[in-house]
């Protein structure tokens, strides 16, 4: 038997857990698979993906999380670069009077925030109920995947950076591999994704 609310094994016999000290007389603890069956349970998921391509999901498979990386976290320095472009640009046109240059400065801005927009829309983290998914590209598609039953280790990592855009990376080891397998960079919101990940994790 196992006490609710530590989870550790505990002796029938007892009145009370040797651990936490919890009372389990007159309760039957639930064991750790009861609960770790409920929390499964509990975790929602849908059936068509809104991201990830329909044709990649496979049968019976569920969708639980998908997300793209963090706006500010993914592309702020190109959002940063584009806006100084385009207010030089301005300056330019308005006080010296040089159009072309202008132009330039805005055009080059403009580019330069584009190619952050589509770095940013071209990643793809995604979570199910067998697989963990990093899908990759515009036109062209880059998937990668990982069973959850070959995942070993979740560890996550937050800047100072991200901590300011509630963003993190997340990595993941697997069985048979040395060193971090996967990469989730700049997640929303990272801690309860971790937390998502290892409930999933301990089915």
């Amino acid at each position: 038997m196992y006490c609710s609310k530590c989870g550790k094994e505990i002796d029938e016999s007892g009145q009370y857990c040797k651990y936490c000290g919890t009372r389990i007389e007159g309760d039957v603890p639930e064991s750790t698979d009861a609960r770790l069956k409920e929390d499964r349970e509990d975790v929602p998921t849908y059936e068509m993906p809104k991201m990830i391509p329909l044709d990649m999901m496979e049968n019976h498979e569920r969708v639980v999380y998908e997300t793209h990386p963090s706006k500010m976290g993914t592309f702020f320095n190109h959002i940063a670069t584009a806006v100084l472009f385009l207010a030089g640009g301005l300056i330019v046109l308005i006080v010296p009077r040089w159009p072309i240059f202008g132009a330039i400065l805005i055009i080059a801005g403009l580019i330069i925030a584009l190619i952050g927009y589509l770095k940013w829309r071209s990643v793809v983290y995604a979570l199910t109920t067998s697989r963990i998914l990093v899908l990759r590209g515009i036109l062209s598609k880059d998937l990668f995947e990982n069973r959850l039953s070959k995942v070993q280790d979740i560890r996550m990592k937050i800047s100072l950076r991200q901590r300011v855009y509630n963003c993190g990376d997340i990595f993941l080891t697997t069985a048979g591999t040395s060193g971090v397998e996967c990469v989730w960079r700049d997640i929303p919101d990272p801690r309860k994704r971790q937390a998502l990940l290892r409930t999933l994790l301990a089915r």
